[in-house]
């Protein structure tokens, strides 16, 4: 059983952080390309929601199914064999697995279109995530 305190924390910090980019909602790519604090404050925020969503999945396949893994891809590999997520989630975390890398190690050439499409389209996916594990710990 994963520590539900651990999980809430995290819960409670992605909650924020997609508030947050809420905010931001509309932003364009000019907008990021010359505006370097949005820039900073929409990446840093992506950066950690998708951290913090990979934190409590990795707690969760620790706690319940005792499996190792490698890399977040893997996590979500896992929680399809598991029947926690179906293809389609499980795609989309591989998705955000790779997104949070580049932007944690491939900063320099990041595509500017992607936080775009993230903060103006797809902020709707971490809440769905969010729906997910707090089915999947009763909370």
């Amino acid at each position: 059983m994963p520590d539900l305190e651990r999980v809430k924390k995290h819960l409670a910090d992605m909650i924020r952080s997609i508030e947050n980019l809420e905010k931001h909602k509309g932003i364009s790519f000019s907008d990021l390309q010359s505006d370097l604090d949005l820039l900073w404050i929409v990446e840093r925020g992506v950066y950690l929601t998708i951290q913090n969503l990979f934190d409590i999945l990795a707690h969760i396949t620790a706690a319940d199914f005792d499996s190792q893994w490698e890399s977040y891809s893997d996590i979500a590999e896992i929680l399809f064999n598991k029947n926690v997520i179906d293809e389609t989630d499980k795609n989309q975390l591989i998705q955000m697995a790779g997104f949070r890398n580049r932007l944690s190690h491939d900063y320099l050439s990041l595509e500017l279109s992607i936080l775009v499409e993230i903060v103006n389209n797809r902020l709707s996916d971490f809440s769905k995530f969010l729906s997910i594990i707090k089915n999947y710990c009763n909370l």
